[in-house]
């Protein structure tokens, strides 16, 4: 799809905008890589140096610390070789883990940036649709390109709806063990090390700005289908030919009804959605 796309783009202008997007995409999905670097860097570069970022239990832990809390039937830290094999296996299941992780927010964003793009190119055809020689063929390649744009975001939504519910629900619990965890350092006289700060901090904020992520792009989906709306009513429509003026009507009046990305069909991703699910999690 993404690569028709751009195959299909009828000028210079067209392909701009695309990259336009592309570029605004890329310092988003850096900024995510490099969050979710630091923690993992935390997790299993500092207990090989013998610093832990979590509670040390004598029950589970062994001797040796490992990135992971295990619990194993045997004792992994009386051989060297053993204790290397099995800190690389972590280290292993982790990376996977992230990847997983990570993949379905970076791809939802892929997405969700082609799709406005794709938008931004109907909606520049339509604000000069009258400097087109044969405007009725052109405003029948828009309304075809955005009724497939409102399929593909039908088939996202449903795709990603119980995922991003699943991911809200996951937020909160973690969330809310997050701060358990640091009150009740304060409340026993802990000192908070730097590194276990550290992490804490880059832990929350890749908690909130993944949610914000989440939030921002069913807000720019929302604000871009009511671009054509808007564009579509832009136009001299009072000055055209009749005929045109009936195709525009049918932009129109599917521009009344708004495209939501939602968690679970419940509520939809926006930003007063993030504000909302914010101030529940401060009250947890």
């Amino acid at each position: 799809m993404i690569a028709e796309d751009w195959e299909k783009s009828e000028n210079a202008e067209e392909k701009n905008i695309m990259i336009r997007r592309v570029q605004t995409a890329r310092p988003i999905i850096i900024f995510a890589y490099i969050i979710t670097a630091v923690g993992c860097l935390f997790i299993i570069v500092f207990p090989r140096l013998g610093m832990s970022i979590r509670v040390i239990s004598n029950i589970t832990d062994p001797g040796r610390l490992l990135p992971l809390q295990p619990h194993y039937i045997f004792d992994v830290t009386t051989q060297r070789l053993l204790y290397e094999l099995t800190y690389i296996s972590q280290v292993i299941y982790i990376g996977l883990g992230v990847v997983s992780y990570i993949g379905i927010d970076h791809f939802l964003a892929l997405l969700i940036f082609h799709i406005s793009g794709q938008l931004d190119i109907i909606k520049n055809r339509l604000i000069h649709l009258n400097k087109y020689i044969n405007s009725r063929n052109m405003l029948r390649k828009c309304i075809k390109q955005h009724i497939r744009l409102l399929r593909i975001i039908a088939i996202i939504e449903d795709t990603y709806n119980i995922t991003l519910l699943s991911l809200f629900a996951y937020f909160a619990i973690y969330f809310a063990l997050l701060g358990f965890r640091i009150i009740t350092l304060f409340n026993e006289g802990n000192d908070l090390s730097l590194t276990r700060f550290i992490f804490f901090v880059a832990a929350i904020t890749n908690l909130f700005g993944t949610l914000c992520l989440y939030c921002i792009m069913g807000e720019f989906l929302v604000a871009q289908c009511n671009g054509i709306y808007y564009a579509a009513y832009s136009n001299e429509w009072y000055s055209a030919d009749p005929k045109l003026v009936q195709d525009l009507l049918i932009l129109l009046i599917r521009g009344t009804k708004p495209i939501y990305l939602t968690a679970g069909k419940m509520f939809p991703l926006t930003v007063t959605t993030f504000f909302n699910v914010r101030l529940c999690y401060y009250d947890i």
